[in-house]
């Protein structure tokens, strides 16, 4: 059986997860010190994080891509739920 294409709910959460679990990785940084950078739990921290990025909220978003060196480009795609064209990147890149 052919696999669905992902919702655009479902894309959304995979770009945020992707931005998420890609940077924690890179920068070595684990879900207690994220949890505790955003005075939640670390299973709160990790529900969220595993099966409802989009439950972050904008303060919690703008805190995490903070403590993670999110990218203007990772940022972007965050706030947008998708990811930028090479026009975008290259427009930005000459603003």
């Amino acid at each position: 059986m052919p696999k669905t294409k992902p919702t655009e709910r479902e894309e959304r959460m995979r770009i945020t997860k992707a931005a998420l679990i890609g940077n924690q990785t890179r920068y070595g940084v684990d879900d207690h010190q994220l949890a505790k950078g955003l005075g939640i739990v670390v299973e709160t921290y990790r529900n969220k994080k595993n099966h409802q990025p989009g439950q972050f909220s904008l303060e919690d978003m703008q805190s995490l891509a903070k403590m993670l060196k999110f990218t203007p480009v990772q940022a972007a795609s965050v706030l947008l739920g998708r990811d930028l064209t090479a026009k975008e990147i290259k427009d930005f890149i000459l603003m």
